[in-house]
């Protein structure tokens, strides 16, 4: 029969397992056995870096937004790559759509849950990227990604969401032209589309579509569609589009 060697109660330690034993200990806790049979329980790498201030962010790692966030020209810059960015339901707001809320060119970003406007783009971020989350409004232009973008409200823009990779669950309306825009290659699901002043969903084939709705788009210039295909092999399937 196993005994600890250990006391239980403390989440952190550096013990010994004994007779081939590993003791179970706090679930808070991330236990490794190295080598020789000593445990060891590492400090908490991800550990979130607050965000006060517009800033550029120049080392890979998790953020969080701590407040509000105002700014006259650019907001947070992204210039590493593996950055993850939390706004937490906090706003990061523009001057005069000037700037960029969020942007940059390192790979593998992500950004989500909270608010941007009043820039000239609200989210332009590099490639293999998440943007999820957000409500972006009062932009020139909403959301510029190339990765997953998913979950995000876009709405009284000039242009809604461009994007190229999987595309899903999106609600874009209202914006002064086309409301969404996806790349060749591009996978788009669920994404509902409505009035907006030109094109409501615009892709580049081949990409695949499947049960997404646009409607009520295309009243200035009269004649633009709901949905509109460019070049040859798009799937297109179940979509709302009249």
């Amino acid at each position: 029969m196993c005994r600890s060697s250990v006391n239980q109660y403390k989440p952190r330690y550096v013990g010994q397992i004994r007779g081939g034993c590993h003791e179970k200990t706090s679930s808070s806790s991330a236990h490794r056995a190295r080598p020789g049979g000593t445990i060891v329980v590492p400090e908490a790498a991800a550990r979130e870096t607050k965000i006060t201030t517009c800033q550029t962010i120049s080392q890979p790692g998790s953020y969080k937004l701590a407040n509000n966030l105002t700014a006259t020209g650019d907001c947070l810059v992204i210039t590493a790559d593996g950055v993850t960015i939390d706004l937490a339901g906090f706003s990061i707001v523009g001057s005069n759509t000037t700037g960029r809320g969020i942007s940059g060119t390192g790979l593998a970003s992500a950004v989500r849950n909270g608010s941007i406007s009043g820039f000239d783009t609200a989210v332009d971020i590099g490639t293999f990227s998440i943007v999820e989350g957000l409500r972006v409004f009062h932009n020139l232009r909403g959301i510029s990604a190339t990765g997953i973008v998913k979950g995000n409200i876009a709405s009284e823009n000039f242009g809604g969401i461009s994007a190229t990779g999987t595309v899903t669950g999106n609600y874009v309306f209202s914006n002064a032209r086309e409301g969404l825009v996806a790349g060749q290659g591009s996978t788009l699901i669920g994404n509902t589309v409505d009035n907006n002043e030109t094109t409501g969903i615009s892709v580049q084939c081949p990409s695949n579509l499947t049960d997404n709705t646009a409607v009520n788009n295309g009243f200035r210039p009269p004649g633009s569609p709901n949905l509109e295909l460019i070049g040859d092999g798009c799937h297109n399937e179940d979509n709302v589009a009249p």
